[in-house]
């Protein structure tokens, strides 16, 4: 018979490198005993401490000579679909996905339909999860609901030809109807600004 020690080492070796997973994974009821053993497999590198309660099985890249460590968005994303809520970035994190600013936020905000939180990292980073009204979450295209996020925090006033050509170009890849209808659920103002550049590359 397995120790417990085993099955959890078993189980992460049956992951694929880059895997996020959390503390409470592994079917056991004696979560403390979980935490102590994952704290030793840390602690011989077999994984990383992300954050509380949550882990990643590495992967050494040969070409940054490191391990390869995920970004806020997909820590967030295991989160999400850990809980099946929904996200969408907001605030300068939502800017900064769309390459609209250069600066790392060291606060990713993600609004959600899922419980509220914030999570420390273990390099300081800070992922904060929102609740917010579902018509926030309702776009069916990721790329209209960061753009939406994105263009909440500049505000009207910030909107230059620099980020409107980005967001032309983004669009780009968007179908048409697709990018029309999610649109739509956006404020109005968002809504004349995105389908005049729509309509402009349309022409």
């Amino acid at each position: 018979m397995k120790s417990r020690v085993e099955e959890i080492r078993s189980q992460i070796q049956r992951m694929n490198s880059r895997s996020i997973f959390f503390a409470d994974d592994f079917g056991m009821d004696d979560r403390q005993a979980v935490r102590v053993i994952l704290s030793r497999l840390a602690k011989d590198n077999t994984i990383v401490r992300l954050g509380a309660g949550i882990y990643m099985k590495p992967r050494y890249s040969n070409l940054i000579h490191s391990i390869e460590y995920p970004s806020v968005g997909d820590i967030a994303q295991a989160v999400a679909q850990k809980e099946k809520a929904r996200i969408v970035p907001s605030g300068a994190y939502a800017v900064h996905r769309l390459g609209l600013s250069t600066q790392i936020p060291t606060r990713a905000i993600f609004l959600t339909d899922g419980s509220p939180r914030k999570m420390t990292l273990e390099d300081g980073r800070e992922i904060i999860f929102k609740r917010t009204a579902a018509k926030n979450l309702a776009y069916k295209n990721t790329t209209i609901g960061i753009i939406v996020s994105a263009l909440k925090e500049i505000g009207a006033k910030g909107i230059d030809a620099e980020t409107r050509n980005l967001l032309a170009r983004l669009l780009e890849s968007v179908p048409y109807d697709k990018a029309r209808e999610d649109i739509l659920i956006a404020p109005e103002w968002i809504q004349k600004e995105l389908i005049g550049i729509l309509r402009k590359g349309s022409s």
